[in-house]
């Protein structure tokens, strides 16, 4: 089998991982990567394809892939308002699935969050599940929201108080068990792993929460 990904936020923890993963799997022969910036990939499978800010229907002609992959995903304090958080973690994810949709593509693969809840009172977690609610209104064969909890892994930008929250994450993980082991902190390269697994099957559940990554990736 020779399969296209796609692949959306390929500058972030778990999207760098997942290229990484792609590209050392025999069952892909390209892996199409949409950046702002470019990243200088050395790799022949990799098509690197750059794009402004206004894109959206500009590039849709472009995204063809047997399986598309969102890892994109901001922070309020870097995104700088709601509006702009929403932009990215919202209006982006879905738009992917209205192309998706429009181009035949049958698996839609996105990082989400864990606690993800269109009805929570907190901004970041109404976000990612009115997305989830969104984009599950678009007629994919397959769509899969992956939701991990802190993610352990070094980023390209420092973030002091995530930085901060790992270490008490790996501190505190051995506490994380029964209703809590959702919340355990997990590396990006396993939520990458994991991913890539499921887009193998033919899963009959949309959701995978955060230790149900684990058990995946090592399956």
């Amino acid at each position: 089998m020779s399969k296209i990904a796609v692949v959306f936020g390929a500058t972030g923890l778990i999207g760098r991982e997942l290229v990484s993963q792609l590209i050392d799997n025999e069952e892909y022969h390209k892996v199409l990567i949409f950046n702002r910036r470019s990243q200088n990939y050395e790799n022949s499978k990799i098509e690197e394809l750059i794009i402004g800010e206004q894109y959206f229907e500009s590039i849709s002609g472009n995204v063809i892939a047997d399986e598309l992959y969102c890892c994109i995903g901001t922070t309020m304090k870097k995104a700088g308002s709601k509006a702009a958080f929403q932009k990215v973690d919202y209006e982006i994810p879905v738009w992917l699935a209205k192309t998706a949709e429009k181009n035949g593509i049958n698996k839609l693969l996105i990082v989400s969050s864990v606690g993800a809840n269109p009805k929570s009172k907190n901004f970041y977690l109404s976000t990612k599940g009115k997305m989830e609610q969104e984009v599950l209104k678009y007629n994919i064969p397959e769509i899969y929201f992956f939701r991990p909890s802190m993610l352990l892994g070094q980023r390209d930008e420092s973030r002091f108080s995530e930085m901060m929250g790992q270490k008490a994450m790996k501190l505190t993980g051995f506490l994380m068990k029964g209703p809590l082991k959702k919340y355990k902190a997990i590396p990006a390269p396993v939520v990458a792993q994991a991913m890539q697994k499921v887009a193998k099957k033919d899963y009959s559940r949309h959701f995978f929460e955060s230790d149900e990554l684990w058990k995946i990736a090592k399956s």
